[in-house]
């Protein structure tokens, strides 16, 4: 068996105090009534074991309301032991991920299975990346990427910086306090830094595509699935693309050409999916595209990520929440949040553990046939 969460403990994070969870391999299904921290736990173990919240860019949000701090701290159990990991939070300040008592190198390499184990979440709002603007979908893809590879996070963000350097001596050559020579130098560095960013996104979708289609033909039937990248400019003519663009891009004063202007299409049937997809098609590939991110991650790293999954079932029919049930039951670790325990069958939840969320203190029962 590969990592899993065994502990995770939570001080001022959200609505909770301080509170300690325990889980177990396998499924663990996380019940209770709206509003009262089911999705802050879910956030809570993605923030201690990457050191940050895929709910909102405004990470002072997680900090319980009056308090100046948030930490988590969890135990992940390893085939050679285990591991104690915790990440501290002030607004105002870096954050401090340590791992058995040693501070990380850097946040980016404890993101990047520096706590033992990885992710993949789903919160309802990740709709977006297949129903939402090509910069939802970018953010995905950077997301999957850097939680493998540190290089590729820093390439990403140097290269975002890049780009709003670039702008910024655009708008000052537009308006005349700076000579267009000056571009040379940045447009050096945001090719260099593209062309690692793009290289890296395009073996990504080439590597996701036949995990989707797996994952996507299980969920909603035969029709064939597919993933497209779609560049601005591909990476053979980029730096020519790029020296073409400079005369409108001074005009305009932004960099149109390069990897943070590109998108991905997902498709079901030849269709357009964010276009002409209903609700239900945009929500199951959502799914299936998480799916696949965990089969890619398993294929990167040979192990299992942890699944955290967010009111995922309120929205499927029968069939398909037997489907989710039984996927999550063999993963390796899964936490499900739900309102409604029906929607899992009997005997599943008799393999499984329940935590039970209700305003008060969290509370666990171990059903006869959980695994911990």
């Amino acid at each position: 068996m590969t990592a899993y969460l065994q502990a995770l403990r939570m001080i001022n994070f959200r609505n909770y105090a301080d509170e300690t969870v325990l889980l177990s391999p396998g499924l663990n299904v996380v019940v209770g009534e709206n509003a009262l921290g089911k999705t802050n736990l879910l956030e809570a173990i993605s923030f201690a074991l990457t050191g940050s919240t895929p709910r909102t860019p405004k990470e002072n949000e997680v900090v319980r309301w009056d308090q100046d701090f948030c930490r988590t701290e969890a135990r992940v159990a390893l085939e050679d032991g285990g591991r104690k990991v915790a990440v501290g939070y002030a607004p105002g300040q870096k954050k401090r991920p340590t791992v058995d008592g040693v501070p990380a190198t850097s946040l980016t390499n404890y993101a990047a299975g520096g706590a033992g184990v990885r992710v993949i979440n789903f919160f309802p709002d990740d709709l977006r990346i297949v129903k939402g603007a090509p910069a939802d979908r970018r953010e995905f893809l950077d997301a999957l990427i850097s939680a493998l590879r540190p290089a590729y996070a820093r390439a990403a963000a140097d290269y975002a910086r890049a780009v709003q350097q670039r702008n910024q001596l655009l708008r000052r050559i537009r308006d005349g306090f700076s000579s267009e020579r000056t571009l040379a130098t940045w447009d050096r560095k945001v090719v260099e830094l593209g062309e690692t960013v793009l290289k890296g996104r395009v073996a990504a979708v080439e590597r996701l595509e036949p995990f989707l289609a797996d994952s996507l033909g299980a969920l909603y039937g035969p029709e064939k699935a597919a993933l497209r990248y779609s560049y601005s400019a591909p990476l053979e003519t980029y730096a020519e693309a790029l020296r073409e663009a400079r005369g409108a891009d001074i005009e305009r004063g932004t960099t149109s050409v390069g990897p943070h202007r590109d998108n991905f299409e997902v498709s079901l049937g030849g269709v357009d999916l964010t276009t002409y997809g209903s609700q239900g098609q945009q929500r199951l590939a959502t799914l299936a595209l998480k799916f696949a991110a965990r089969d890619y991650v398993r294929w990167a790293t040979g192990e299992d990520p942890i699944l955290l999954f967010d009111d995922v079932m309120s929205e499927l029919d029968e069939q398909r929440r037997e489907y989710l049930a039984d996927y999550f039951l063999q993963s390796v670790q899964a936490v499900i949040s739900t309102t409604n325990p029906e929607y899992f069958r009997p005997e599943v939840l008799q393999r499984s553990r329940v935590i039970r969320i209700s305003g008060g203190p969290v509370t666990v029962s171990t059903m006869a046939g959980a695994r911990g």
